[in-house]
């Protein structure tokens, strides 16, 4: 195959080469989606993604990579995100956030986010919480 030959092939092929390309380099770096965990009055969600396929590569040694995102959902706010982890040893989530365990931590796996402001406040008032009034 010569230069000249590739100067024949078509704009559209080009195009079509060029956003393949992209599509699989989107792919390679993203992760994935796994689970979603609420917190015990809805106010937190953990968010748990396959690591994506060039994290997979760069942490060959993990048998399953890992990332973790801890959320605030009302207003939507992305309180942390987690490095790659492995979930050989399981992935347990665990919230202490309010009475009587209240350390303001969040344990998912091997990781853990700390300094989460609790989820019953007096001027939260959800239903379940043990400062709520009836």
């Amino acid at each position: 195959m010569k230069l000249s030959d590739l100067k024949n092939v078509p704009c559209i092929v080009w195009c079509l080469a060029l956003n393949a390309c992209m599509v699989l380099g989107w792919y390679a770096t993203r992760p994935t989606l796994f689970t979603i965990d609420n917190s015990p009055h809805g106010v937190y969600r953990l968010e748990t993604y396959h690591a994506s396929l060039w994290q997979r590569i760069v942490h060959y040694d993990q048998k399953y990579p890992a990332i973790f995102r801890l959320y605030r959902v009302e207003p939507k706010e992305l309180l942390g995100e987690s490095e790659v982890v492995d979930l050989i040893g399981g992935g347990d989530i665990s919230w202490h956030l309010d009475p009587p365990v209240q350390f303001n931590t969040v344990y998912a796996g091997s990781v853990m986010f700390e300094n989460i402001p609790p989820e019953c406040t007096e001027a939260a008032q959800i239903p379940g919480c043990p400062n709520t009034k009836p």
